[in-house]
């Protein structure tokens, strides 16, 4: 499998041009028709998704309308439950004689009827006592006796009455249908009992009942869909039944699920012939569903349309491609002929073929820079030989010129042993010092030490600066036995210390200078501090040297600035210094450098 497989490979990198020209072409178009399927079909889907989404939100719009039209008509429940005016009238009512009942009556009357009148969509408001006596005002009929409720003798036994009764806070009764002939009317109802305000455990003064129109219902789901399509709200209560739909002959029927709300829609005949889709959103307050039926193929007839256009393109684009197919094939193939020949004349040595480039296309561009390049590597080849002859000749020089280093360690060791027979113990110790130093410093200078070996070549430096400047400043190096075998650049310090003795001890006779090394607070660093007492620097010094985007002068790179730049050259990012002085009384400057890998293995050691 895996030698057919690798066959099948070559065989289609040993095609001419034109022919996986082709090839590529076909294998092109199958994915292009698979993503032209694939996005009309997601499409399809999104736009679906985007509609179900735009209907929920709808819907949830329609229900916190509905929220807050109940809650406008719960205010007017309230204001009549804390009428101080209609509770003392209900109270006296039951102990008044004839006289005094009727004019109470028309009192409680004409309270009702300013609560009908201030408050739009209100039919009905009844006051229902517990021992059959009632007051009702009836919006319609204007009157407080040719009412909503005419058809009962004892309003206790109307359906809202019953619902309400012994039950605490407002209740939200479901719609209800009343017959007058061939008028059919519809009514949702809120009712609350009503207590003395001096003795709330004492029975209901009387049970309000307020008939509100449904229209008001209607109004608020079907007064704006948002939909560009046919469709229809409507809502039903916990168990099914329709409360609210734009036919009101159709409130009372009863949908259980989706299919239901489906099957009932299409039995009315709204979107014949139509695939529909139903979406709710459930209030959960009142328990109340509402409901949307759209009508999904309206929706999709644009994305229908323009899948007939894609595919029209899409045949348009397959003729098209393959008309210019062989035309392409014969401008390319010709020049890419010539390019192969040049480039297996090249290979066989002819530097001197060249290519006609009569064309600004790509192709031109690789004849250019095939012309360029043949120039090019003839151009190198004679440099090559020419530079190779002269560094054969600079190393015979180097080497005729050389200075054997053995022979001034020799001379050196020669007149230290004539100081010592003499007895010149300074001028010994100068020399042995001077011995060390130029042994460290002959070696390159960016090669990497333990710090216990520039600790003692610090030793012999100091000292010979010491003798110098006759002992005018103590000196002293302390290096943490963790880090005696962690291995530093060398000569990073010492410039350092030669500037604290140059620029801030040089003229004094009591001065300070101490070198600590150590690790860093930070994991696999070392801390460098070299301090002294000297004569300090400027504060436009401190804050140029401690800019790490500084640039540094000729004569500043022999100083401070060539330890920053190496530090930088060496470690990048991970290398800091930092300069700390105050003019006349001296200076700090830190170093924090990354461990290296033998670094690191000790200092794992340490914590062990």
């Amino acid at each position: 499998m895996e030698k057919s497989r690798r066959g099948i490979t070559q065989h289609y990198k040993d095609m001419g041009f034109k022919r996986f020209f082709t090839i590529s072409l076909c294998l092109f178009l199958f994915p292009v028709l698979l993503l032209q399927i694939l996005y009309i079909r997601t499409s399809i889907t999104s736009m679906s998704e985007q509609v179900n989404d735009q209907v929920y939100n709808n819907l949830k719009q329609v229900s916190e309308k509905f929220t807050l039209l109940l809650d406008s008509y719960k205010d007017t429940v309230w204001q009549i439950h804390s009428d101080r005016e209609i509770i003392r009238n209900l109270e006296q009512y039951h102990e008044a004689d004839d006289a005094r009942q009727e004019y109470l009556s028309y009192l409680l009357s004409d309270k009702l009827k300013r609560f009908v009148e201030n408050k739009e969509g209100i039919r009905n408001i009844s006051l229902i006592c517990s021992t059959g006596e009632s007051f009702t005002y009836d919006d319609q009929s204007g009157s407080d006796w040719d009412n909503l409720w005419h058809g009962y003798g004892d309003l206790r036994e109307i359906p809202p009455y019953q619902q309400t009764k012994n039950r605490n806070g407002i209740v939200l009764i479901p719609t209800i249908n009343f017959t007058d002939g061939d008028k059919t009317e519809s009514l949702f109802f809120l009712g609350k009992e009503l207590y003395r305000t001096q003795n709330l455990k004492q029975d209901a003064v009387a049970t309000l009942i307020i008939g509100i129109d449904e229209q008001e219902l209607e109004n608020i789901c079907n007064g704006s869909t948002g939909l560009n399509t046919p469709n229809v709200n409507f809502i039903s209560d916990r168990q099914g039944m329709v409360l609210s739909f734009p036919d009101v002959e159709q409130i009372g029927t009863v949908v259980n699920d989706q299919y239901d709300v489906l099957e009932f829609i299409s039995g009315l005949n709204m979107f014949e012939g139509r695939n529909l889709f139903c979406s709710y959103y459930r209030d959960m307050k009142t328990g109340w569903i509402f409901h949307n039926v759209y009508d999904q193929d309206y929706m999709m007839r644009d994305i229908n349309v323009m899948q007939v256009i894609y595919w029209m393109l899409f045949v348009a684009d397959v003729l098209v491609i393959l008309l210019f197919t062989s035309s392409i094939n014969r401008y390319y193939v010709n020049y890419l002929n010539q390019i192969i020949e040049g480039i297996r004349q090249m290979n066989q040595g002819n530097m001197d073929v060249r290519l006609v480039v009569d064309r600004r296309d790509e192709l031109g561009q690789i004849g250019e820079n095939f012309n360029y390049m043949v120039d090019r590597v003839k151009t190198l080849i004679e440099e090559v030989t020419e530079i190779s002859e002269k560094k054969n000749q600079a190393e015979i020089k180097a080497l005729e010129s050389q200075i054997n280093p053995h022979f001034l360690y020799n001379t050196l060791d020669a007149i230290n042993w004539m100081a010592i027979r003499n007895d010149e113990i300074e001028i010994s110790k100068m020399i042995s010092n001077l011995g060390l130093i130029l042994r460290y410093c002959m070696n390159q200078s960016n090669e990497r030490v333990n710090i216990s070996e520039m600790e003692d070549w610090l030793k012999a430096y100091v000292s010979l600066y010491q003798l110098r400047y006759g002992y005018s400043f103590e000196f002293e190096i302390y290096v943490e036995p963790e880090v005696r075998d962690v291995r530093v650049y060398k000569l990073l310090v010492q410039p350092i210390v030669e500037n604290a003795i140059i620029h801030g001890l040089k003229d004094m006779e009591d001065g300070f200078l101490r070198v600590d090394i150590g690790f860093a607070e930070q994991p696999e660093r070392i801390h460098v501090i070299v301090e002294d007492n000297g004569a300090g620097m400027e504060p436009e010094e401190v804050e140029f040297y401690n800019r790490r985007d500084a640039e540094w002068s000729r004569s500043q790179k022999i100083g401070l600035a060539n330890i920053f730049e190496r530090i930088q050259l060496y470690y990048g990012e991970e290398g800091e210094w930092h300069i700390s002085s105050v003019k006349g009384m001296g200076t700090v400057m830190e170093l924090l450098l990354p461990v290296g890998d033998m670094g690191k293995i000790i200092q794992e050691k340490v914590i062990e």
